[in-house]
C-alpha cells in the first residue's frame, strides 16, 4: 500500500525520517522491505497514531517476530499486528545513539512519565553555591538546574556521598549544614565537643574561617587532591616528630582517603566548566566511527567516518560546530548529562575514543591523538586470542 505518511505523525518526521506502511494485518511480504539494522522505531495505527516506541538491534527481525506471531504466542500478550498499520524509524549506529534518540522521543511523547521508560538513571555530582552566606558542599543530580558550581559525575550516588563524607573529615566541615545556616543561632553538635569542628553554627568561630575551609575542600574536589596529599605527608612527619601520634594517625587515615580519591575518582571527576568531550563511538557491526559533541549538557551528533578520514575530518567538524548555539533548556541539559555520564562509566566507553575539550577548544594535537587511538585499537584487534587453541 502506498500513501503519504499520516499527518498526525509529522512531528516525528525529523526524528524518525523513514516510514513504511501496509494495509490490514501484516504479512511476511509487507515486512520484507524493512532493513536489518539497529533502529529506534515507532509503530503506527491506521490513523497514524503512535502505538509503541522502542529500540532494537535487528529491526526487521524484531518486527517479524512481534507482528507475525502464531496464535499461541499472541494469546500471551497484546496482539500488535491487529492494529499496527505502519512503522517509522531511524537507523542508529551504537547503543549510545539508540539510548539518546529514544530518550528525545520519549521525552516528547510522554512528558509526564518518560523517565520511567529510560534505560539510564540520574548522575551524581557535588555542588556548592558561593552566593550563600554559609556555602555547603552537597550531593545533587540537578546539574545545570540549580545555582552554583558542580563537579562529577560519580559512578553512583553512594560513591558521591562517600566522597562528601571524606571531605567533611579532611576539612572539618559541618555534618549538619542546616545548623550552620542558622549561625550564630545554630545548635552545637558532638563533633564540636570532640574538637573536630570549631562550631561556626553557634558563633564560637567566625563564619569566614568556615568558608575558607569549604573553599579549600572545593579546590580539592576540582583537582587539588595531589597537592593536598603532598602537604598532608609533611604534616604527618611533623606530628610524628612532635610525638603527636594521635594527630599523625588521623592524618594517615585522611591520606588513605585522598589516595583512594585519586585512584577511583581522579580521572572521572571534572568541574562543570570542563564537561566537554568529543565522543568517537564505534559503529555497530561496521568498521566506522560516529562523532558526538558534548558541551556542558548540549549533545550533537556528527558524521560517520572511516579510520582513514577520522583524524582530519573530526577537526573540521568540530570547527563547524563551534558556531552552533547550545540549547537553553536546563532540564534537557541535565538529562543529557546523565546519559553521557552513564556512557562514561559503562563498558561501552572502553571501545570508544573520548577526547576532553578543555574550554571547548579543539586540542592542537587532536589528529595525532586520534590516529594513535585508532592504531592502538587495530593492534588490540590483531592480537591472537590467548585463550584459543595454540
Amino acid at each position: 500500500m502506498n500513501r503519504d505518511k499520516p499527518s498526525v505523525e509529522s512531528g516525528y518526521a525529523d526524528a524518525l525520517p523513514s516510514v513504511h506502511l501496509w494495509a490490514g494485518r501484516p504479512t511476511e511480504k509487507d515486512l520484507s522491505p524493512l532493513p536489518s539494522c539497529p533502529a529506534v522505531y515507532l509503530l503506527l495505527d491506521a490513523d497514524g497514531a503512535a502505538i509503541q516506541l522502542a529500540t532494537t538491534q535487528q529491526f526487521r527481525k524484531l518486527l517479524q517476530s512481534r507482528l507475525l506471531e502464531t496464535d499461541q504466542a499472541r494469546s500471551a500478550r497484546a496482539d500488535l499486528a491487529e492494529i499496527a498499520r505502519g512503522v517509522c524509524w531511524r537507523e542508529v549506529h551504537s547503543t549510545f545513539e539508540s539510548r539518546w534518540r529514544y530518550y528525545l522521543l520519549a521525552r516528547e511523547m510522554h512528558p509526564r512519565d518518560y523517565r520511567k521508560l529510560l534505560s539510564f538513571g540520574r548522575a551524581w555530582f557535588l555542588n556548592v553555591d558561593w552566593s550563600r552566606t554559609a556555602p555547603q558542599i552537597r550531593v545533587t543530580e540537578r546539574i545545570w538546574e540549580i545555582d552554583g558550581r558542580c563537579a562529577g559525575p560519580w559512578p553512583s550516588r553512594a560513591e558521591c556521598t562517600r566522597a562528601l563524607e571524606g571531605l567533611w573529615d579532611l576539612f572539618e566541615l559541618c555534618r549538619y549544614p542546616e545548623e550552620v545556616a542558622r549561625a550564630p543561632g545554630g545548635k552545637r553538635c558532638a563533633y564540636a565537643d570532640m574538637g573536630r569542628c570549631d562550631a561556626p553554627c553557634d558563633g564560637s568561630a567566625p563564619m569566614s574561617a568556615y568558608v575558607d575551609r569549604t573553599r579549600a575542600a572545593w579546590r580539592f574536589v576540582c583537582g587539588d587532591a595531589r597537592d593536598w596529599l603532598a602537604g598532608a605527608a609533611g604534616r604527618m612527619r611533623e606530628a610524628s616528630a612532635r610525638q603527636a601520634y594521635e594527630r599523625a594517625a588521623q592524618l594517615a587515615q585522611q591520606m588513605r582517603f585522598a589516595e583512594r580519591w585519586l585512584k577511583d575518582w581522579g580521572s572521572c571527576v571534572k568541574t562543570d566548566r570542563d564537561l566537554s568531550y568529543l565522543l568517537v563511538v564505534p559503529v555497530t557491526r561496521r568498521r566506522k566511527w560516529k562523532l558526538f559533541l558534548f558541551r556542558r549538557g548540549d549533545l550533537r551528533d556528527g558524521p560517520l567516518l572511516s579510520d582513514q578520514k577520522l583524524p582530519g575530518e573530526s577537526r573540521i567538524w568540530l570547527e563547524t560546530m563551534r558556531q552552533a548555539a547550545p540549547t537553553t533548556d536546563r532540564r534537557l541539559l541535565m538529562e543529557q548529562t546523565w546519559l553521557v555520564a552513564h556512557f562514561l562509566h559503562h563498558r561501552d566507553a572502553q571501545k570508544a575514543i573520548i577526547e576532553p575539550l578543555p574550554g571547548d577548544r579543539c586540542p592542537h594535537d587532536l589528529e595525532r591523538r586520534l590516529s594513535d587511538a585508532i592504531a592502538a585499537r587495530r593492534a588490540q584487534r590483531s592480537k591472537p586470542d590467548r585463550d584459543g587453541p595454540n
